[in-house]
């Protein structure tokens, strides 16, 4: 059985998205209630409610409960990925990773993404932080387990190889041809 060497896992829910599901399912529960309190055609209402009621779950509720999280295994060079509703979880299995060509960090609207590219062009987003040297201390720990180079692509046309000799021995990021 491979085991995980390393996850990445999405920060829990916020209590403001705790209380905004409870708000939503309330409401939810109270429409159901007085439609069919209310209707005589209950078959008709218990249909619409149903289909409302998916539409709630799939597009309100279950996005601000699941959460995604990456296992990596360095030895073996896998990746699994795990996504949760609450305390379930759904495993998907162990893939290969085939093909290793580099990690890189560039700058989004969110803050900083690490990539793992591999396999002739195939990205897998791994992590976003918003401090840049918080980004580029994990994202040299996964290129030094994986023995890959890590990419500075902060600045789109001008990407830049960091040195992980240097970055390893002293922390300082410094760039090479």
């Amino acid at each position: 059985m491979i085991e995980k060497e390393f996850t990445i896992k999405e920060p829990n829910i916020s209590i403001r998205n705790s209380i905004l599901i409870a708000f939503i399912l309330t409401t939810y529960s109270a429409i159901c209630y007085y439609f069919i309190t209310t209707n005589d055609d209950k078959n008709t209402t218990l249909v619409y409610l149903i289909i409302l009621g998916f539409f709630v779950i799939k597009n309100m509720v279950l996005p601000n409960l699941t959460t995604k999280s990456i296992h990596l295994n360095f030895t073996h060079k896998k990746i699994k990925y795990e996504t949760s509703v609450g305390p379930f979880g759904i495993n998907k299995k162990w893939k290969n990773l085939k093909n290793l060509e580099y990690i890189s960090v560039f700058k989004t609207e969110n803050g900083y993404e690490v990539n793992l590219w591999h396999n002739k062009n195939e990205i897998i987003n791994l992590f976003v932080y918003e401090n840049y040297e918080d980004v580029v201390k994990e994202a040299f720990i996964i290129a030094e387990k994986l023995d890959i180079e890590l990419l500075d692509a902060r600045k789109r046309g001008y990407h830049q190889w960091i040195d992980k000799d240097i970055y390893k021995t002293t922390g300082e990021i410094e760039y090479y041809d």
